[in-house]
C-alpha cells in the first residue's frame, strides 16, 4: 500500500462557512474524508470534491487535484477515503491536511500550462500586449532573492525580512501560471527550512495561496486586470499605437482564445470570470494578450458606434484565407468576389458553431451535447456512437481545440428525453421549464443555422 498527502482548501465558502468554521477545523483531525472528481466543473476539469460527515466542505488544493481525481476515477466506487491528519487555522486562514491509502503508486506528469493558450498567443502575435508594469517587473526580482536566501539557508531578518514581506503582500494580484508555479515552488521550499521564520513565512503564503479562490479577492483581481488597466495612460497610449487595428479581426481572434473567455466577457459575475481565468493555467503572455485585445475590442466598438459600418450586406458567405468562414469588408469583398467558394459538409457545419459561439448560444460547455443528440436524431447530418467520437468530431474534423472534454458532457448524455424534434424533449435532471427551455432553444438555433446555410450555399 501507498500513501497520498493532500491539502483541503475552500473551507470557508462551502457547508463549514460559518462562525464555527475555526472550531470545526481544530476538532477535524482523525475524521473520515470522502473524495470524488468534479466531472461537471466548468472551472477546473480535475477539481475535486471534499466530504466530511455527509457535508460538502472544500476541495483538494489545485496544485494536487490531478492526483486525487485520476485516484478518483480509477477507483471502483469512484471515490477515495482518506483522514483528516493535520489542520491549519490561523489569521483567517483555514485548510485541513488528509491522507489517503492506495494500492499502487501512480506515474504522474506535473501540472502543466494551457498549452492551447500558448499557441494561441504564438499564432496571434500580431495581436498588442500591455507592456509589464514596474510592479510586475520588481516582484520577478523578489522572487530570485527569496530563492536565494532559502537556498542558502539566511535567515529571515533585516534586508531578507522586507523582501519576504513586500513579496506576501503583492504576490496575490498575479493569476498567470507562470506565477502560480512561483508561489508553489516557495511555500515548498520554505516549508522544508530549518528556519522556524522561515516556515511560519511558508504557512502565510498557504494562506495567500488559499484566498486567490475567494470570491471577494478574485473581484479585487478582476477590478485591477481589466478596470484599472483599461483607465491606465500605458493602455490609452497603446490604443494610439493601434488605431487602425481591424476590429472585426480582432474580434476573430478574440474568439478562438480556449474556453470560450471571450464570448462569456462581461457575461459572468467579476469574481467567477476571474476564478475561470485563474484555474485554465494561463500562460503570462496569453493572459495579458487576451486582456490587452478584451479592452481594445472595447475602445474599437466604442469608436464604430459613431462611424459607418463596415461590415458586407447581409447575404453570401465567402471563405476567408484561413480557412476560417466569415464575412468581408466592403473592400475585400469588392476584390474577391469571384471566390465565393461552395462549402463542404463539415465546412458549413463548422460555421454554424462558430456563429453560435459568436451569439453566445453557449452557456455552458456540456450544452454542446444538445448538438450531439440533435445531430443523431437528423438525416443528412453526422451520426456519433458516443461523446468520444463526437468530441473527436469537433477536435480533429472541424478544428476546434477548444471544444469541451468528453467528461465535461458525459453528466448530460442520457437526460435528454424525446422524438426528434426538439420541442418534444424533456429533461429527467431538471424540472426548471426555463432551463429546458434554454436547452431546447440551443438545438432549434442550431437547426435553423444549419438549413439557411444549406440554402445560401446551394444559391
Amino acid at each position: 500500500m501507498y500513501q497520498i498527502e493532500f491539502k483541503i482548501v475552500g473551507l470557508p465558502y462551502h457547508a463549514w462557512g460559518d462562525e464555527r468554521l475555526g472550531e470545526r477545523v481544530r476538532t477535524a483531525l482523525g475524521k473520515r474524508v470522502t473524495l470524488t472528481h468534479d466531472c461537471d466543473n466548468e472551472k477546473n476539469p480535475e477539481a475535486t470534491m471534499v466530504v466530511i460527515d455527509t457535508q460538502f466542505v472544500g476541495y483538494v488544493s489545485n496544485e494536487q487535484c490531478h492526483v486525487v481525481s485520476r485516484y478518483c476515477d480509477e477507483s471502483v466506487t469512484k471515490t477515495l477515503q482518506a483522514v483528516v491528519v493535520d489542520y491549519e487555522a490561523r489569521d483567517e486562514h483555514f485548510a485541513l491536511w488528509a491522507r489517503a491509502e492506495v494500492e499502487k503508486a501512480m506515474d504522474m506528469d506535473a501540472v502543466g500550462e494551457h498549452a492551447e493558450a500558448r499557441l494561441w498567443s504564438e499564432k496571434y502575435s500580431w495581436l498588442a500586449m500591455m507592456p509589464k508594469s514596474d510592479d510586475a517587473r520588481r516582484l520577478k526580482a523578489l522572487v530570485g532573492e527569496i530563492k536565494r536566501a532559502l537556498l542558502n539557508g539566511e535567515d529571515m531578518e533585516g534586508e531578507n525580512k522586507c523582501v519576504f514581506d513586500t513579496y506576501l503582500r503583492d504576490c496575490r494580484w498575479d493569476v498567470s501560471w507562470e506565477a502560480t508555479q512561483e508561489r508553489e515552488e516557495l511555500q515548498r521550499l520554505s516549508a522544508e527550512s530549518e528556519n522556524e521564520d522561515m516556515r511560519e513565512w511558508s504557512r502565510r503564503l498557504s494562506g495567500v495561496m488559499t484566498k486567490m479562490g475567494s470570491e471577494q479577492h478574485l473581484e479585487e483581481i478582476y477590478v485591477r486586470v481589466f478596470e484599472e488597466t483599461k483607465r491606465s495612460r500605458a493602455f490609452q497610449k497603446l490604443c494610439r499605437m493601434h488605431e487602425d487595428l481591424e476590429l472585426g479581426a480582432l474580434r476573430q481572434a478574440l474568439m478562438r482564445f480556449p474556453g470560450w473567455m471571450y464570448q462569456y466577457y462581461g457575461k459572468m459575475e467579476k469574481w467567477e470570470y476571474m476564478s475561470t481565468l485563474y484555474y485554465m493555467r494561463l500562460p503570462e503572455s496569453a493572459l495579458m494578450r487576451f486582456v490587452t485585445g478584451v479592452l481594445m475590442g472595447q475602445e474599437l466598438m466604442a469608436k464604430a458606434k459613431g462611424g459607418k459600418r463596415d461590415d458586407v450586406p447581409q447575404g453570401k458567405v465567402v471563405l476567408l484565407k484561413d480557412g476560417w468562414s466569415g464575412r468581408r469588408t466592403r473592400d475585400e469583398h469588392a476584390t474577391e468576389e469571384g471566390n465565393e467558394v461552395p462549402m463542404n459538409r463539415e465546412e458549413r457545419m463548422k460555421r454554424v458553431i462558430e456563429q453560435m459561439r459568436e451569439e453566445q448560444c453557449f452557456r455552458h460547455q456540456y450544452d454542446y451535447v444538445w448538438l450531439m443528440i440533435v445531430m443523431n436524431k437528423t438525416e443528412g447530418m453526422p451520426h456519433f456512437d458516443g461523446l468520444q467520437s463526437f468530441t473527436d468530431y469537433l477536435h480533429d474534423d472541424l478544428g476546434f481545440t477548444d471544444a469541451p472534454a468528453r467528461s465535461t458532457m458525459h453528466s448530460k448524455m442520457y437526460v435528454c428525453q424525446g422524438g426528434k424534434r426538439p420541442d418534444d424533449w424533456t429533461f429527467s435532471d431538471t424540472q426548471d421549464s426555463k432551463e429546458c427551455h434554454r436547452r431546447i432553444n440551443v438545438a432549434k438555433r442550431f437547426l435553423r443555422q444549419w438549413e439557411e446555410l444549406k440554402m445560401k450555399n446551394e444559391e
